[in-house]
């Protein structure tokens, strides 16, 4: 394993699920004295139940984060509905007024509704855009395939 993915995994996991170090060695990832073969393999079940609830727990937080980003976009397209609403009635009135003393009134109506749809508009495509970025594991999917490959670089010599 790199020294880089245990800085990512770290991160994560000493958010309040730090896995506890074993008893014969200096943590849940490090070297450990010589022992025989059944502590060998119980922690080597440890290290892989450590290493699984680390990538859980990275999942988890890559997930939060996309999932509020998505909501944002959510949100900025029912603020652009309540905006354009609001907009819609108090300034067509105001506007609708102000042209119509120098344009008959149904004339000045369209015009300042024309206006109006059109930052409408660009409030959606704003919040609509932020709504298109794509959801993405693909820290945690690096992890696990670098995980595997050095599981079988390991594995295999013996």
């Amino acid at each position: 394993m790199s020294a880089g993915r245990g800085l990512n995994r770290h991160s994560v996991v000493s958010a309040g699920t730090e896995p506890q170090p074993h008893a014969g060695g200096d943590g849940p990832f490090g070297p450990r004295r010589a022992v025989g073969a059944g502590p060998a393999a119980k922690s080597v079940v440890e290290d892989a139940s450590a290493l699984i609830r680390a990538e859980i727990a990275l999942a988890k937080t890559e997930l939060t984060r996309a999932v509020k980003a998505k909501a944002t976009g959510g949100g900025l397209l029912v603020g652009a509905g309540v905006c354009g609403w609001l907009a819609l009635q108090g300034l067509l009135l105001a506007a609708g007024f102000a042209l119509a003393l120098v344009l008959p009134g149904w004339a000045a109506a369209l015009v300042v509704s024309v206006l109006l749809l059109m930052a409408a508009g660009v409030l959606a495509l704003v919040g609509r855009r932020l709504l298109a970025t794509p959801v993405s594991i693909e820290t945690t999917k690096h992890n696990v395939e670098e995980d595997l490959a050095w599981t079988k670089a390991h594995l295999s010599g013996r």
